[in-house]
């Protein structure tokens, strides 16, 4: 569950995500205030900000729809710029989780890895040891034969 939080506290520190999304408001007022101009059906701003919200999220319920050309050339430019600021996000945050995944599996495995090969390397040099013993017993021997042939 720590590693949740901690994964939640590192998207919303991401700077550029803080940025796409303080745009994403920004475009909603600014677009909502333009469909509230633009329509004479929507009487309040609140109702043009919660059309634009609507619209950039294509949820798209329908309450209330633009009527003029002008009303429907500014929600076809708050559709698609609204895509793509979604889009943006979605992807900082998918970002963000990948990143996670690979920055605790990657060091989870490479330090499994240096286990072993520490093991395999402790391993070699006690073989090294038996070996260096019996190169000099070996050795021994050897002598012992040149010697007793002297």
């Amino acid at each position: 569950m720590k590693n949740f939080f901690n994964l939640i506290e590192r998207v919303f520190n991401s700077r550029r995500l803080r940025t796409i999304i303080g745009v994403l408001a920004l475009s909603i007022i600014a677009f909502g205030y333009i469909f509230y101009v633009t329509e004479p059906q929507v009487k309040t701003i609140e109702d043009g900000i919660w059309w634009a919200l609507v619209t950039v999220t294509t949820v798209g319920y329908g309450d209330i729809t633009p009527a003029t050309t002008l009303g429907r050339f500014v929600a076809g430019t708050l559709m698609f710029f609204g895509l793509g600021l979604i889009a943006t996000v979605t992807a900082i945050v998918s970002a963000k989780f990948v990143q996670n995944y690979v920055d605790h599996h990657t060091n989870d495995d490479v330090l499994e890895k240096l286990q072993e090969l520490e093991s395999e390397i402790e391993k070699l040099k006690s073989l090294e040891e038996d070996e260096l013993e019996k190169l000099d017993d070996i050795d021994a021997e050897i002598k012992n034969i040149k010697d007793k042939f002297q």
